[in-house]
């Protein structure tokens, strides 16, 4: 009798263990299926110049200000560039967490610009790994001016467009890259030394030296040059402060505009000559 009861003891062991370890499976099927997307590759919008891979949240209003000075070799009577300032207005807003659109105006050029940015590809480990993050970009220009170079050019010759692929990894919690290819289109060009499509790549990194302040460094390459080519490539470094619910980018940099067309395609400025123009940009986000 008492080996009967032995054998019953020992099935209902064998079972209750049976049922924890199928448990605890399942439960580390759950575990290993969840995936975690990487966050804050980038703390803004911008890099300097050059898009980040990040969009702004749903149903948030991210307003930016963006100031370019003139150039630092302007002296003491131009106080360095800072009486010749250059200011664009930025409203970003989301319309998903992934999707944001963006109307600005720059009076640099007169020009207005909108845009559409969206999170193709997200960064991510777990279940589902993805290396890298892709953001598409395209926006738009329109040119104002009717003085200088502009003068007498119809509504649609003073379009421009651009086409961007941000691709982005952040390979640890201080240090972020990003790679971003672009096409610039000019419905019309001022001279021969100008082209109707321009080929960019743009190189991009961030590096945090504390919680809330990070370096920042852009080049923006130009692949296909014209014969009598009289611009420069974009080379910008910049420190994002974040204060609260502002950020607050710091920058030097050889591009005097802050659009696309402007600041891929047509600089003026060089760091060789010491040509270069000290800005920054402000930042808020509001719930709406």
């Amino acid at each position: 009798m008492n080996n009967w009861r032995l054998v019953i003891l020992s099935f209902f062991v064998s079972i209750n263990s049976l049922c924890s370890q199928g448990l605890l499976d399942e439960l580390s099927e759950e575990v290993t299926e969840q995936t975690y997307y990487t966050e804050a590759t980038f703390k803004d919008t911008r890099i300097v110049n050059l898009q980040s891979n990040e969009t702004t949240d749903k149903n948030v209003l991210h307003f930016v200000i963006l100031h370019r000075f003139g150039e630092i070799t302007d002296g003491f009577y131009n106080l360095f560039g800072i009486d010749n300032a250059q200011m664009k207005m930025s409203f970003d807003y989301g319309i998903t967490d992934d999707i944001s659109t963006s109307f600005a105006r720059s009076n640099y050029q007169k020009t207005f610009e909108g845009s559409l940015k969206a999170k193709i590809l997200k960064q991510s480990t777990g279940f589902r790994k993805m290396p890298v993050s892709i953001t598409i970009y395209s926006a738009c220009f329109y040119t104002n001016d009717t003085t200088g170079k502009y003068y007498n050019y119809t509504n649609l010759q003073r379009l421009s467009f651009v086409q961007q692929a941000i691709i982005t990894k952040k390979i640890n919690k201080n240090l972020s890259l990003a790679l971003v290819p672009s096409l610039v289109h000019k419905n019309i060009i001022q001279a021969p030394y100008e082209l109707h499509d321009n080929f960019i790549l743009g190189l991009g990194g961030r590096y945090k030296v504390s919680p809330r302040v990070s370096i920042n460094a852009e080049y923006n390459l130009r692949l296909n040059l014209p014969e009598d080519d009289r611009y420069n490539n974009g080379l910008s470094l910049g420190c994002d402060i974040e204060t609260g619910g502002h950020v607050f980018q710091l920058h030097v940099t050889n591009s005097k505009g802050m659009f696309e067309r402007s600041f891929l395609t047509e600089n003026l400025g060089t760091w060789r000559e010491g040509r270069l123009y000290f800005g920054f940009n402000l930042s808020r986000v509001f719930n709406l």
